[in-house]
């Protein structure tokens, strides 16, 4: 992959959001390609800090020279989920004043076959961000019993067709081994009784099965209840999210910890000392139409800015 030609989604919008500092410490959640934690350092100054995570080796290993070997920066493999944990090994813990959060799936993942998460190139049916841990999606699809693939479909893709859909997969299962993406994207195509309108018929399928198998929304639930004792006062979470179902999460934490920390109701608590986690800067801030002409795939991008409250009782 020439990672020159890699074009990060909202970067300007994105790095302004994060209000760097030069001195401050910052995490880039989902380093991908390193588009974002390259513009993170060049607002840094020496004493400024970027450490980065991601769970996909690949990434890892074609980190690019001029991030990859800074001073200033730390990268580590692994899944958001663990940030409390890195943080703590890197000695950060409390005092990160940004984190970003780039999620869904790449522009990399998409183009690569053999990663198999494209219904457009055929390949193994694999899905994993980390291939080094889990099932791939294609053990899954072997063993996954009807009903519960239906769930799936139509609770992490949101299709209505996702019954048929599951009848149509099994059928097939028992009759010859789905092995690649474009066995799996005809055999959706043909169980729709209508065609998608301006998307590919497998889409919303190969999402659920994606999101699924990477346990997206349990891991980006996990990070954001974890967030607030891990960044700075006024620390900020960056989220960039591409579907509804992370939006939603973000909305649901938010109204969980609007009103107080977590706290038990029945402990004794004055209510001056329940104040909210986070407060909302901006929230579904939009791509401009030059930025989707550049880089199509940023189309469905929204921007989350929320930033760390309650700091007289932390």
């Amino acid at each position: 992959m020439n990672l020159s030609k890699h074009i990060p989604v909202m970067l300007e919008k994105s790095i302004d959001a994060m209000k760097i500092t030069p001195s401050g410490t910052y995490v880039d959640a989902t380093f991908g390609f390193g588009g974002h934690s390259k513009k993170i350092l060049d607002y840094l100054d020496d004493d400024g800090r970027l450490y980065a995570v991601d769970k996909d080796t690949d990434a890892i290993n074609m980190a690019r020279d001029d991030v990859a070997k800074d001073k200033r920066f730390t990268l580590k493999h692994g899944c958001f989920s663990e940030l409390e944990n890195f943080s703590r090994d890197w000695g950060i813990h409390g005092s990160i004043n940004g984190i970003l959060f780039d999620l869904g799936v790449s522009s990399y993942h998409l183009d690569e076959p053999e990663r198999g998460f494209s219904f457009n190139k055929c390949g193994p049916i694999d899905m994993r961000f980390n291939q080094s841990s889990g099932i791939s999606a294609c053990e899954w699809l072997e063993t996954v019993d009807e009903q519960t693939l239906a769930h799936v479909i139509w609770k992490y893709g949101d299709e209505r067709y996702s019954r048929r859909i599951a009848r149509a997969i099994v059928h097939q299962r028992d009759r010859e081994k789905i092995s690649n993406t474009d066995q799996l994207a005809k055999i959706v195509d043909r169980a729709m009784p209508r065609n998608e309108k301006n998307k590919h018929n497998a889409t919303r399928t190969f999402q659920a099965i994606r999101i699924f198998i990477n346990k997206e929304l349990e891991v980006l639930k996990d990070v954001l209840s974890n967030s607030y004792n891990i960044l700075a006062p006024k620390g900020r979470l960056v989220l960039l999210t591409y579907h509804s179902l992370e939006d939603r999460v973000i909305k649901d934490f938010l109204a969980v910890t609007d009103e107080n920390i977590s706290t038990p109701r029945n402990l004794p608590i004055k209510s001056e000392f329940l104040k909210k986690m986070f407060n909302i800067v901006s929230k579904s801030i939009k791509p401009s139409k030059d930025e989707i002409d550049i880089n199509p795939r940023s189309r469905s991008a929204k921007l989350n800015i929320l930033e760390k409250a309650n700091e007289d009782y932390v």
